[in-house]
């Protein structure tokens, strides 16, 4: 009973793709048979709506969903009855037409050729079948559906247009039978469950943020693919030859994308990196966006213009596939954060996502076909032959649910908490665990961002992308940086003023987490009242009256981009606290972060007051101590990696690691770490000014 209630379920995103080919066939088959596309998209639709309800609620495995979403059977099945009444009454003067008859006995085939594919590899997967087999028994299976099919079309119709429709249903087989190995692999991972067994995954996992966030980004993009392509076709309708073109380009985008998409992911992986698919799911959605706004500008026009309709539906099949891939990567970080969160992972984690995927299709399906439904309805029984006319009439309504569904699904994005560094830290969390060991800072630090509410730095990190090309750096001595994530590096580096920290940020090729003088990082007033002291006050350019304006605006600001680094606050005015950082910093260390220490005294330049805009100023010397407090925890020692950032030759030069030695007394290893750091970053300093010297003359 286990295994046939795991094996009820199983269909992957990819798999929402295959069915939006079938819709576009049965538009071809309904403009050649009764000169109605829309007629012949709306009822596959419907009946692929009633298949898909039936289901996801009418069988065993509705109990996998949550409550509240079978709450919703009684009212989307009214909806739906309404709806395929509305479709078959809105023409019934054509129900004696055979070509209408034909046009269903082909909707039919096509119902029956999904469910028998979909049998069989359900089967498959169950009863372990050969990869041989399983091959040879999905060809019958379609040349069986081939046969039916070509024996009505040449039947009823010319020879020249059945082989051309026969042609169209190869070509949309072909794409359902790679769906459908795609759900295969999705299914043999799924493991059996029990209803109550799902339940109790479900309210674990309802208090991880990172998953609640996951769960509503995964159903807007399910939802918007819907929606998006089935206008899409609808509108392209107008010309059987034509649509046999999109259809092929459709094909090709999809392919092409999900292969693309794939590539960049492994290679990632080839190099050592976990992956972080909302980057890439980011970028498809923006594409997707763009394409929904060339698509309105294509129906503005009135008229079919075709380089707008391949342009919108290039980007928005290449946008959608790429989000679909995504989330196929993304799962299994869902499947981490479930390990993560119920302590050693729950059962029916996969059933329990799958039935929220079914879900999230058959509303994005049902949405569809009110749209459709509402087309039909609206211009009565004589469809005109020129789609593009009817989208004029219809325009908010065919677009605007799109784009908000799509702009929905992109604020989710933004929202998403886990990065690629804490992706990273998740993955050896829960290896860690595996061998028996514990990281409680590194526990701590993933719980803030798994558990609670928390959104990934995508604004500060689009800012440092813009500002990377006007900060580019030659990078010196990078085969120093030897990267561990259980002993992490401390940079300490010239400060320059701002150049410094900006420098570094934009250009060290590690992740890293700056220490920020509290005066810079908790209030805006403080902030403004420190960067006009140090930095504002000595840019002679600058109008006088302008200098604390400028200083009043950086502050907020300064504020709000410390908070996405996370970096930490120093108290170097706050004796009581000041042991605050350093607890900081030791926890960071723990949990696997490398820090960025600026030791420069703003206050120890003898002319004026600030930072030395070149060469090495005097240093703080309490930077050392986190060595020892780092040691007495850890018993770990902890490694200090002088650098210098030249502002003028735009070079950075990473020196050799200093080790902190236990076994000498505290002051004398402080004093000695220090001096070390300062005599590399002087020698930094004065090569790095000598090569740009000599470049200049």
């Amino acid at each position: 009973m286990k295994r046939h209630q795991q094996g009820e379920q199983g269909r992957s995103a990819f798999g929402a793709m295959g069915d939006l080919y079938a819709y576009i066939f049965c538009m071809l088959i309904s403009k050649m048979l009764v000169d109605m596309p829309i007629f012949g998209g709306a009822l596959y639709m419907s009946s692929r709506v009633a298949t898909a309800f039936y289901g996801t609620f009418m069988r065993e495995h509705s109990a996998y969903l949550p409550a509240r979403v079978q709450g919703w059977r009684r009212a989307m099945l009214v909806l739906l009855l309404l709806v395929n009444l509305c479709v078959l009454v809105i023409y019934p003067n054509q129900l004696d037409s055979p070509s209408l008859w034909i046009l269903f006995a082909l909707v039919l085939v096509m119902l029956l050729r999904d469910a028998f594919t979909l049998r069989l590899v359900r089967l498959s997967v169950h009863q372990g079948m050969e990869e041989r087999r399983f091959v040879l028994l999905l060809c019958c299976v379609q040349l069986l559906h081939l046969m039916v099919m070509a024996a009505i079309f040449l039947y009823n119709l010319p020879m020249e247009e059945g082989l051309f429709l026969l042609g169209c249903y190869g070509l949309c087989s072909g794409m359902a039978v790679y769906g459908q190995m795609k759900e295969r692999t999705h299914m043999r991972a799924m493991e059996a469950a029990l209803p109550d067994q799902v339940q109790k995954t479900r309210e674990t996992l309802s208090r991880a943020n990172a998953y609640t966030s996951y769960e509503k980004l995964s159903a807007l993009i399910l939802i918007a693919l819907e929606m998006t392509l089935v206008l899409l076709y609808t509108y392209m309708a107008a010309s059987a030859k034509q649509m046999l073109g999109y259809m092929i380009l459709a094909v090709g985008f999809t392919l092409v994308s999900r292969e693309a998409a794939e590539y960049m992911l492994r290679r990632r992986e080839k190099r050592g990196k976990t992956n972080d698919p909302t980057n890439l799911m980011l970028v498809a959605l923006l594409l997707w966006l763009y394409g929904l706004i060339v698509f309105n500008r294509s129906i503005g026009a009135q008229v079919l213009q075709h380089e707008y309709v391949f342009i919108s539906l290039g980007l928005c099949t290449a946008g959608a596939t790429i989000c679909t891939t995504c989330m196929g990567r993304m799962e299994q970080t869902m499947a981490a954060v479930d390990r993560f969160t119920s302590d050693g992972g729950t059962t029916g984690f996969r059933q329990m996502r799958t039935a929220i995927v079914e879900f999230a299709i058959l509303l994005g399906q049902m949405l569809a076909l009110v749209m459709l439904t509402a087309l039909c309805f609206a211009t009565g029984k004589d469809l005109p032959r020129d789609v593009s006319q009817l989208a004029a009439r219809f325009q908010p309504l065919m677009v605007l649910p799109a784009m908000l569904t799509v702009l929905s699904a992109l604020l989710s994005v933004l929202k998403f908490p886990l990065s690629t560094r804490h992706m990273q830290k998740l993955s050896r969390f829960l290896r860690l665990k595996e061998a028996g060991g514990d990281n409680p800072a590194l526990r701590r630090q993933l719980e803030g961002v798994v558990v609670q509410r928390r959104s990934q730095p995508f604004f500060i990190r689009a800012l440092m992308a813009l500002l990377r090309p006007f900060f580019r750096h030659e990078l010196k001595g990078v085969e120093n940086i030897q990267q561990d994530d259980d002993n992490p590096i401390v940079f300490l580096c010239n400060h320059g003023e701002l150049y410094g920290p900006i420098a570094c940020m934009l250009n060290i090729p590690v992740p890293i987490r700056p220490w920020s003088i509290s005066e810079m990082v908790v209030d805006k007033d403080e902030v403004a009242a420190y960067v006009h002291k140090y930095t504002i006050s000595r840019q002679k350019w600058l109008p006088e009256r302008l200098k604390w304006p400028i200083a009043n605006l950086i502050g907020p600001l300064s504020v709000w981009a410390m908070r996405q680094l996370e970096s930490i606050p120093v108290y170097r005015n706050k004796l009581r606290e000041l042991m605050k950082t350093f607890t900081l910093s030791v926890e960071a260390m723990e949990a696997g972060d490398n820090l960025l220490i600026f030791p420069e005294n703003p206050d120890g330049v003898e002319q004026g007051k600030g930072y030395e805009r070149a060469g090495v100023g005097e240093m703080f010397r309490g930077f050392a101590m986190l060595a020892p407090i780092y040691y007495n925890k850890t018993g770990k020692r902890c490694r200090f990696l002088p650098m210098f950032a030249h502002k003028n030759a735009r070079t950075m030069s990473f020196g050799t690691p200093i080790a902190y030695d236990p076994d000498t007394p505290p002051n004398e290893e402080r004093d000695r770490i220090v001096d070390a750091v300062i005599l590399q970053m002087q020698e930094m300093a004065q090569r790095e000014e000598a090569l740009y010297q000599r470049k200049q003359a």
